[in-house]
C-alpha cells in the first residue's frame, strides 16, 4: 500500500506561506523543519514543491556551509555535546535534502524537454538569461538550479556548448553596452559573464565527456591551445595575422636553410678524394 499523502490543499496553503516570507524567515523556517526531524509532513511536502524547492536547497546549502551559525553553541554545553549534536544535525539536514533534491531534478527534466523544442532565438535568450543570472545580474530564488541541471542535461548539452563557445567568442553582441553605462562598467560585466561561461563550459564538458564514456569510448580532450588561437584571431585579427605570417616566413627560412644543408652535403660528397 502506498504512503498517503498530506491533503493537497494543505500542502499548496503552506507552499504559498513559505513563497511570501523573507529570505531570511524562509531560512530559519527551514532549519526549524530539519530540527523537527522532518515530522510534519505538510511542510516537508511543501517545501519540496515545485514553486519553493529551489529556494528550499539554497536554504539547505546555506546551512551547510554556516553550520556553526544555524545551529550555535548552547551555555554550559561541553564541546563534546556540541560535536555530537552538530553531527545528528548535519545526519537530519542531509536526510531532508533529499527530497528537495529529486524534486529539483525533476523540475529539471521537464525544463530540458522544454529548451530542446525551442528554436535558436529563444533557446539563446534562455541561456543568456540563465547566465547573466549565474553571475550576478538577477535573483530568482533557486531557479538557477533547474535550468543549470536541465542546460547541462544530455538532451541539450552539445546545443548549449556550442551556443556558449560562441557567446564566449563574441559576447560584445550578445551582451551590448547599454545607454548611460560606462565603459569600465560594461568592461566589468562582460568580464564577469565571461568568466560564469567559462565555468559553465567545462561542466558541460563533463557532460559531454559522460555520454561519450557510458558508451565505452574515451572522451576526447578539448584543445585549449585551438580554442586560445580561435579567440585571439577573432579578438586581435591585425596582431594575429601578422603573427602567423612571421610564424609562416620562419618555417619558409628554416626550410631553406634545412635544403641549403642538404645541397652543401651532397657537394661534399661529390667531391674528389684529395
Amino acid at each position: 500500500m502506498a504512503d498517503a499523502q498530506p491533503p493537497a490543499e494543505q500542502v499548496t496553503a503552506e507552499a504559498k506561506r513559505l513563497t511570501d516570507m523573507t529570505h531570511q524567515a524562509f531560512y530559519e523556517a527551514w532549519i526549524a523543519h530539519v530540527q523537527d526531524g522532518g515530522v510534519n509532513e505538510v511542510r516537508a511536502a511543501a517545501f519540496s514543491s515545485p514553486d519553493v524547492a529551489g529556494r528550499t536547497l539554497l536554504a539547505a546549502d546555506r546551512a551547510g556551509r554556516e553550520l556553526k551559525t544555524a545551529l550555535p553553541r548552547r551555555d554550559g554545553e561541553s564541546k563534546r555535546e556540541y560535536q555530537a549534536r552538530m553531527s545528528a544535525f548535519r545526519e537530519q539536514l542531509q536526510a531532508a535534502r533529499v527530497p528537495v533534491v529529486a524534486a529539483i531534478e525533476d523540475l529539471a527534466v521537464d525544463e530540458a524537454e522544454f529548451l530542446a523544442q525551442l528554436d535558436n532565438e529563444a533557446f539563446t535568450e534562455e541561456w543568456l538569461a540563465f547566465v547573466q543570472q549565474a553571475a550576478g545580474a538577477s535573483v530568482r530564488a533557486g531557479h538557477n538550479y533547474v535550468q543549470g541541471l536541465a542546460f547541462r542535461s544530455p538532451q541539450v548539452a552539445a546545443r548549449t556548448q556550442t551556443l556558449a563557445v560562441r557567446m564566449m567568442r563574441a559576447t560584445s553582441r550578445f551582451l551590448p553596452q547599454t545607454e548611460g553605462e560606462s565603459r569600465k562598467a560594461y568592461e566589468a560585466r562582460v568580464s564577469q559573464l565571461q568568466s560564469r561561461l567559462e565555468a559553465e563550459l567545462r561542466f558541460l564538458q563533463y557532460t559531454l565527456n559522460y555520454m561519450t564514456a557510458r558508451w565505452g569510448r574515451m572522451p576526447t580532450a578539448p584543445n585549449y591551445r585551438l580554442q586560445a588561437m580561435n579567440l585571439l584571431a577573432e579578438k586581435y585579427p591585425e596582431e594575429f595575422s601578422q603573427l602567423r605570417n612571421a610564424v609562416r616566413e620562419n618555417a619558409a627560412e628554416a626550410r631553406e636553410e634545412v635544403r641549403r644543408q642538404k645541397r652543401q652535403a651532397r657537394r661534399a660528397q661529390a667531391r674528389p678524394a684529395s
